[in-house]
């Protein structure tokens, strides 16, 4: 069989489609599959599996195959990959792609600035390796790439599917976040959250007001009632010059689609069974001006209506950075079927026909960020890393959760010793073993939004803030829910950026006034390290035999060493670390203790 998706990786309660002999079919993979996580095979592959009907209203239909674990999966090939090809030393010039193979070949890419790959074939230096690493340099800032990376053994090719990546802008990075709701200062490391007390409908009239070329509008939901009109503002654009072009989701054609302009090019996503809704609610703002400084992202919670905006609890990102503005413009421009200022029906893509074809790497403001777009780039993947990626804290509020595999992930972290603040609107939206369980973790830490005459519609995450711990905020469209993952149209971003996380916090306390962050921080008592500074290895003597993690940061927050500790005695190589301060983290339970070591 050969699957489709080929490159990627399988993720828990997904289907995934492969063909043979001229046919097709499918496999499931259930939460906690042994196979989550594994590379789809880019080769023909031999399967085993169970036959079974999931769908008894056609009796010729609803079969898949369940496969049982990995040695189900047979490669007939001399070589394939093991790893998804991961991009590293992301700069405005270039980047690298790594990948790794079960046996030794070349290290080769196909590549070019379109999906035509026009640039040729790259082939990487040294011998035939299972460790591939290859470069691309001398490109310009926002520069888009398409590759295909593979690797060759006798008669037989390894080959990802292709992948879209992005060099680093020279933009500013600013990134500024707004709330509907109350926030609590007394919470801030440095930034300052801010409510727009009825004014985020005016702050993004704002904004489109100052577009100089284009601005490409992507709404699950939006009206003028009680709120100054975005309408009138898309036309007023549209009438000075501005290439305007619409989005939305085609259930919800109201008045204020209607009152745009006639020459505005928009479409609407389709409402028939196969997919869900087109949940965005994303505008992108001069993408491809040529000043790095104009092109904004503008995304979040907040659809443009007078419930979203006037009452219930919300949230808004604006980013600006030109690669990001580039990426959100290759997802608008998949939905609208065209690069022109009219869209294409034919060629329009929504929820289970789109790709994965936008970059996900990218440096703002030299901190790295993460963008998904749901259905095609398994986002529900990304939110259940991040949950696994907590030391410290996790505070989350989001609308609904009704996927079990989130839960489990949930459950794991707080049983682990993560302290856990959790806020969901309505019980009876979310599945009602999740609940169960996550009322049971936490008792009072656990909160729902009931009976509060308004909608508690965040989807963010908060992760280790305040912490070196990679801090993390991740924030989006996208619920927590199967619908989100697998049909609906939806972007999510994941921002390692304490300052960001931070502003998140401030208005998340509002929720859990008073609670404490569950960590006990202090300088390293029990531990002596020496020498330092250090130019080989850092000798770790504990006072005692303890069971802690060792870990070492530099000083933008970058994790460089992650050792599990047993005994008193222990040796951490630094050897190949850069000269410079870095941060030693031990963490023992609840008890987090840090110092600052030089290394030279």
């Amino acid at each position: 069989v050969t699957f489709s998706g080929a490159g990627g990786t399988f993720s828990s309660n997904t289907s995934y489609t492969f063909s043979a002999g001229g046919q097709t079919g499918e496999t499931y993979i259930r939460s906690g599959h042994p196979l989550i996580g594994q590379v789809i095979p880019s080769n023909p592959v031999d399967i085993i599996g169970i036959g079974s009907q999931y769908d008894y209203s056609n009796p010729n239909a609803g079969y898949q195959l369940i496969i049982r674990d990995a040695s189900d999966v047979i490669a007939t090939s001399a070589i394939n990959l093991t790893s998804e090809v991961n991009i590293s030393n992301l700069s405005k010039t270039g980047f690298d792609l790594n990948w790794t193979t079960d046996a030794d070949g070349t290290t080769e890419i196909m590549y070019g600035n379109t999906p035509n790959l026009e640039l040729g074939v790259m082939t990487g230096t040294g011998s035939p390796t299972a460790s591939h690493n290859i470069s691309i340099s001398g490109a310009s800032a926002s520069e888009i790439f398409y590759v295909k990376a593979f690797s060759v053994k006798g008669t037989d090719t390894a080959m990802s599917s292709m992948r879209t990546y992005i060099t680093q802008s020279n933009s500013s990075g600013d990134m500024k976040a707004y709330f509907t709701t109350a926030v609590d200062t007394s919470y801030s490391s440095g930034g300052y959250a801010v409510m727009l007390d009825d004014a985020v409908d005016d702050t993004l009239i704002a904004y489109m007001n100052r577009a100089k070329y284009s601005i490409d509008f992507s709404i699950y939901h939006f009206n003028n009632n009680n709120l100054s009109s975005i309408s009138a503002a898309l036309n007023a654009a549209h009438n000075r010059g501005v290439t305007v072009r619409v989005v939305f989701d085609g259930g919800n054609q109201g008045a204020a689609i209607q009152a745009l302009d006639a020459g505005i090019g928009r479409i609407g996503s389709p409402t028939s069974s196969q997919y869900g809704i087109m949940h965005n609610k994303f505008i992108v703002i001069d993408a491809e001006s040529a000043d790095p400084d104009d092109p904004i992202v503008w995304t979040g919670a907040t659809n443009f209506t007078d419930g979203q905006i006037n009452t219930d609890p919300n949230d808004v990102i604006i980013i600006q950075d030109k690669s990001l503005a580039l990426a959100y413009q290759l997802e608008f421009e998949e939905m609208f079927g065209s690069s022109g200022p009219q869209p294409s029906l034919s060629e329009s893509k929504f929820g289970p026909d789109k790709t994965d074809n936008t970059p996900h790497e990218f440096i703002i403001g030299g901190d790295r960020v993460e963008c998904y777009f749901s259905p095609s780039d398994n986002a529900n993947d990304k939110i259940i890393e991040t949950i696994q990626s907590a030391d410290h804290n996790m505070y989350i509020a989001t609308m609904l959760i009704t996927r079990s595999d989130i839960g489990y992930a949930l459950e794991d972290a707080i049983d682990a010793g993560v302290h856990t603040l959790i806020k969901i609107n309505n019980s009876s939206q979310s599945s009602s073993s999740v609940v169960s369980m996550l009322q049971a973790e936490l008792d009072t830490n656990f909160k729902t939004n009931d009976n509060a005459g308004n909608i508690m519609h965040h989807k963010y995450m908060i992760v280790d803030e305040g912490t070196f711990s990679d801090p993390t905020l991740l924030v989006g469209s996208h619920n927590w829910s199967y619908s989100a993952n697998d049909r609906n149209d939806e972007n999510t971003l994941i921002i390692h950026n304490n300052r960001i996380a931070n502003i998140y916090l401030q208005e998340f306390m509002t929720f859990f006034p008073g609670s404490a962050t569950g960590v006990e921080e202090h300088e390293l008592r029990d531990v002596s390290v020496y020498p330092n500074p250090a130019s080989e290895q850092l000798n770790i003597v504990l006072s005692h035999d303890a069971n802690a993690v060792l870990k070492l940061y530099n000083t933008n927050g970058q994790l460089v060493r992650n050792v599990q500790l047993g005994s008193q005695n222990n040796i951490l190589n630094i050897n190949n670390l850069k000269s410079g301060l870095y941060i030693l983290e031990l963490i023992s339970g609840n008890k987090v203790s840090r110092q600052k070591v030089m290394v030279k």
